[in-house]
């Protein structure tokens, strides 16, 4: 293609015409993918290729509505008043009066307020900015944005409003061969060997079972161009290379055994061990799972890997119990069997390797079940800092100074939005009647949300005949942790919720952030312990959440919530659980 030429771009050949198809056409572009996979390159050639103006932002959770389509010089103000020439225009308004594109850098990190002031240029092609008027874009304007994948990250989805009028190319990793020729170009590096090594240890962090979030082609380039400097061996100059790239580069798991540098050489060792043995690549087949589910397609692994003896036996196990198969992720079938596998899988590692993949399971459909996720931020107007990020709030400076002669920095008013943090004692319900996919979807849910919106610390607390306390507030437990010890509880015991919310209660008053709220799962069905009532009523806030059963006790969680002087929520199924528990934080953070 001419644009690959123009441009050096290397392969993605089907992504650029759809780009090309998308802009020609006049539609906004989502181009989704990893970070380092070239969204930036296609954007810029794209638009390059077009001869458009370009005008970029960068995604942030801080950026706001003003710097995004403009904001009033304040000396300006003072003087004049708002007048025209007090403006200056943002990103979004310049690309619109100059027919240009507007290329927004991880859109997803935007705040949801942000977001929506997209929806009106994107529709109508104009915009309303306080005290100037209607911004009408030329012709030619167009918005290209990237984002991540929604994995287990600091990132959330776009809202259903604003994915709709985005047209979605979608970037993975490109194949080994074209990640040489992008290093061979980046680098100028003419040694092959060097450069395959490179490429080789950096694609093996990508699904190195203690790392979260493996290095771009990006890694390679670097390891390369500094490893040529190293008058050494070429392989113990891609090690020493190696240590120096990757570090900042990759993110390990929060249960990870071993510290970056000891998984790094893992790795080395991995790679220069297999440079002259061949590797066995698993079907979709192999895998047991459809050729439409991604999650265990293509995994690459030696002869010698564990992950080939798993999936033999699962095999196994799946003949002999055909009905077990109830999604085609093999993830979610090891999950929904567990107890079940478990008794199967005689081999300890193998278990682990099973477990790991049902944990995985349950945080991906927790993110795809809890759809779209924005806390809301509670704004709060003070006095100017030196270095403030904070903008000025020119109504209330205004104010502020109208009477005086003389006045400074400290005279500013500026506008801050800051999180509304929350402790939260999650009790979830593990007795006979509520244990297992329940239990399990709640814990998922909370620890996701708590992980993504960086505002909610939780304990969580299990019971049945007894309450346990499996992690306390402000400890830090990673999310697979505690999902893997779930895994093991089997349904059993009568129900105690008045031990739960003791403990719970307990755990509460420990805590030191302002807003405290209890959050219990469970159906109302007590058989011991005495009513719950009474300890509900000592809650600052206890919010409910009944799972519909055939012994669901409505009148009791009602009357807890209202004790608690909380509300009451119900969950038909436990896929609801996810959506219903951030329907829950919602409710606790809009009243405080």
């Amino acid at each position: 293609m001419d644009i690959q030429r123009r441009f050096r771009v290397i392969g993605r050949v089907e992504e650029l015409g759809k780009a090309l198809a998308a802009v020609k056409a006049g539609k906004h572009l989502l181009i989704e993918g990893p970070v380092g996979v070239g969204k930036t390159v296609l954007a810029l050639a794209v638009t390059k290729y077009l001869q458009r103006p370009f005008f970029r932002v960068d995604g942030d959770e801080r950026y706001s509505e003003q710097k995004l389509t403009g904001w009033f010089d304040p000396p300006i103000v003072m003087k004049k008043g708002y007048v025209k020439k007090a403006f200056i225009p943002g990103p979004l308004v310049t690309a619109m009066w100059k027919g240009g594109v507007l290329f927004i850098n991880e859109l997803n990190r935007m705040p949801e307020g942000v977001q929506n002031v997209l929806l009106p240029a994107m529709d109508e092609k104009h915009v309303e900015i306080p005290k100037i008027g209607t911004v009408k874009a030329e012709e030619g304007f167009l918005i290209i944005a990237t984002q991540n994948p929604r994995e287990f990250i600091a990132t959330s989805s776009l809202s259903e409003a604003l994915r709709d009028r985005f047209e979605l190319v979608a970037l993975n990793y490109q194949s080994e061969d074209e990640e040489i020729e992008i290093v061979k170009q980046g680098t100028e590096i003419k040694d092959g060997a060097l450069v395959q090594l490179a490429v080789k240890v950096v694609r093996k962090t990508r699904d190195h079972p203690e790392i979260r979030r493996g290095a771009s082609v990006r890694a390679a380039m670097s390891i390369a161009a500094l490893a040529t400097e190293m008058a050494i061996d070429y392989k113990e100059a891609i090690r020493e290379a190696a240590h120096m790239a990757l570090p900042t580069r990759i993110e390990l798991r929060e249960d990870a055994k071993g510290e970056v540098h000891k998984v790094i050489d893992e790795i080395l060792d991995s790679c220069l061990a297999e440079a002259n043995t061949k590797s066995l690549r698993l079907s979709s087949e192999d895998c047991l799972v459809s050729p439409n589910s991604s999650s265990l397609m293509e995994i690459e692994v030696s002869r010698n890997d564990s992950m080939a003896d798993l999936f033999l036996k699962l095999d196994e196990f799946l003949q002999l119990k055909p009905a077990a198969i109830k999604k085609d992720d093999i993830g979610e079938t090891i999950f929904y069997n567990y107890h079940q596998i478990k008794s199967f899988l005689k081999d300890g590692k193998l278990l682990k390797l099973a477990k790991e993949m049902a944990v995985r399971a349950i945080i991906l459909k927790s993110l795809r079940l809890l759809g779209p996720t924005k806390m809301p931020t509670k704004r709060k107007k003070k006095p100017y800092a030196f270095a403030s990020e904070d903008e000025i709030d020119l109504e209330g400076t205004l104010e502020k100074i109208l009477e005086k002669k003389h006045y400074d920095a400290t005279d500013l008013v500026v506008d801050s939005k800051e999180p509304k943090k929350i402790a939260c004692a999650l009790m979830v319900d593990s007795s006979l009647s509520m244990a297992g996919e329940k239990l399990i979807m709640a814990t998922a849910s909370m620890a996701v949300l708590a992980y993504q919106l960086r505002i909610i610390d939780y304990a969580l607390i299990t019971f049945e005949s007894k309450a346990k306390l499996l992690k306390r507030l402000s400890q830090k437990v990673a999310v697979s942790e505690v999902l893997e010890e779930l895994l093991d509880v089997d349904a059993s015991g009568y129900t105690n919720i008045e031990d739960a919310l003791k403990m719970g209660l307990e755990e509460l008053k420990n805590s030191r952030i302002g807003d405290r709220v209890g959050l219990i799962l469970t159906d109302g069905n007590y058989t011991t312990g005495r009513n719950p009532l009474d300890i509900a009523a000592q809650y600052p806030k206890l919010f409910v959440i009944m799972v519909k059963g055939y012994d669901s006790k409505l009148k009791l969680c009602d009357e807890m919530s209202k004790r608690g002087k909380g509300e009451l929520f119900i969950a038909e199924t436990p896929d609801e659980i996810p959506k219903v528990i951030y329907k829950v934080l919602r409710a606790i953070t809009s009243k405080q």
